[in-house]
């Protein structure tokens, strides 16, 4: 984060609200997430009634952290397919170079 990027925002989840140093080209991504938080809390407390916000702030970042996590297996997964494919692309323009020659 350049420092003449930065600044500070307020955002709110669950009702509390903290204040950020952010870089001025995250805020719009930092509110979604933000929104996004506060929307699934909601979803749990109304899921969720004898539990608390602690409960429900949990439950949503327990959801969110296994969603990235998923996604980072499946880009890694698909690198890796995709990097099997571009040899086998590369062995096939090669073989189709030398019998040209």
């Amino acid at each position: 984060m350049s420092e003449n990027n930065d600044i500070r925002i307020n955002v709110v989840i669950a009702g509390r609200s903290y204040r950020l140093n952010i870089d001025k080209t995250d805020e719009e991504k930092v509110r979604k997430a933000a929104a996004l938080i506060n929307d699934r809390v909601e979803e749990y407390k109304k899921i969720f009634t004898d539990k608390d916000y602690l409960s429900w702030v949990s439950m949503a970042c327990i959801q969110f952290a296994t969603t990235v996590v998923k996604n980072e297996n499946d880009s890694e997964y698909k690198a890796q397919y995709l990097d099997k494919q571009l040899d086998v692309i590369d062995a096939l323009l090669n073989e189709n170079i030398d019998l040209s020659v």
